[in-house]
């Protein structure tokens, strides 16, 4: 049997309330009408296969990039080269985010333990994440967004900074704090949702289990270990901490804020943004087709590497093609930022209306 076969027929034998689910059609609670699904889902079932060797080799691959900018930072030791190096880890860093949000959904490995070790151990536990605390949270976001069910949303509403329409000088004010990592006060309430650092001390639950903890708690030992034994701790804070505030502060917001906000919010299709990045833009703000979001939210079990060919597929009908919110690029003429920068008079008013909302 071929590894597609056999991944197929793993998913055949589960039961029929999670096929549903793996299929997009998972209880969804938001009064919006939905796209009709019928005619698409064969081949969203096809490309909703989980793939461990392709996740495998994407996890390994955004550690040897972290690893050779690194060491290339470290023997060169001039400071453009530690720049350089920064910008690269940072764009690294989005990508283990994302790689946690498909493991959220349990598309990196078909044996939900395994999926779970791995998220934890290569991609969330670095950048300050837990792969069941965000579950927890991102699930309701799928089935109550854009509402006051939504902690997204409703973390956004508390947060000025996620306001928009801003003004352009608004707009390079935020981002130049981000930038300059003077946003932590506000940034620190999003983390600390997911933190596994944060919740140590809560109440054992399913949320955050305690073999979780025991996992967290080691393998931060063992790496202040390994970096202290080695001299490498000082270059090693420099080249992750430092990034982590300002290169992923700013690329995080830059792609967090495309997803859902001053969308119309009338029909599925128009209530999340999907964007067509640049190439650079694809490298530090939206790897690993994080970009396809409307197409995530739609068909959630698709993986992050097949979510391309399905917005091609989804394009060649008219009723996606005419309405569903898709937008060129963040920074283009036509892009996300001229979508969401207004006129001062027009952005007041339009952030008053949305704060009554």
């Amino acid at each position: 049997m071929t590894s597609a076969a056999s991944d197929a027929a793993d998913n055949s034998r589960r039961p029929a309330t999670e096929q549903a689910s793996l299929c997009g059609e998972q209880e969804f609670d938001v009064a919006l009408d939905r796209y009709p699904r019928a005619a698409i889902m064969p081949e969203v079932r096809r490309l909703s296969v989980v793939s461990p060797w392709r996740t495998t080799l994407s996890i390994a691959r955004q550690w040897l990039m972290i690893l050779a900018a690194g060491t290339l930072a470290v023997k060169s030791g001039h400071p453009l080269v530690y720049l350089l190096a920064m910008a690269v880890i940072g764009s690294r860093q989005q990508a283990l985010g994302i790689l946690v949000h498909d493991a959220t959904h349990y598309l990196l490995y078909r044996n939900r333990a395994v999926n779970d070790l791995v998220s934890d151990l290569c991609c969330a536990f670095p950048v300050n994440m837990s792969t069941t605390l965000y579950r927890h949270t991102h699930f309701r976001h799928h089935r109550f967004t854009n509402t006051e069910q939504d902690p997204d949303w409703l973390l956004q509403q508390r947060d000025p900074d996620w306001r928009w329409p801003k003004t352009r000088g608004e707009a390079l004010r935020l981002f130049f704090r981000c930038a300059l990592a003077l946003n932590m006060g506000g940034a620190y309430k999003a983390a600390a949702m997911w933190s596994p650092a944060a919740h140590l001390l809560d109440r054992l639950g399913p949320t955050y289990p305690l073999h979780c903890r025991v996992l967290y708690l080691l393998s931060s030992a063992a790496i202040w270990v390994v970096l202290i034994k080695t001299g490498t701790l000082v270059p090693a804070i420099v080249l992750w901490i430092v990034p982590a505030l300002t290169m992923l502060n700013v690329t995080n917001r830059m792609r967090a804020t495309a997803e859902h906000i001053l969308t119309p919010n009338t029909h599925e299709l128009d209530s999340t943004r999907t964007v067509i990045p640049s190439p650079w833009e694809r490298f530090f703000i939206s790897p690993l087709n994080i970009n396809y979001h409307l197409e995530h939210h739609m068909f959630p079990s698709v993986p992050s590497w097949n979510l391309g060919r399905l917005h091609d597929l989804l394009m060649q009908d008219p009723l996606f093609h005419s309405r569903a919110h898709v937008t060129r690029s963040y920074f283009g003429k036509a892009g996300l930022i001229a979508e969401l920068v207004q006129p001062e008079t027009v952005a007041s008013g339009q952030r008053s209306a949305s704060a009554c909302h």
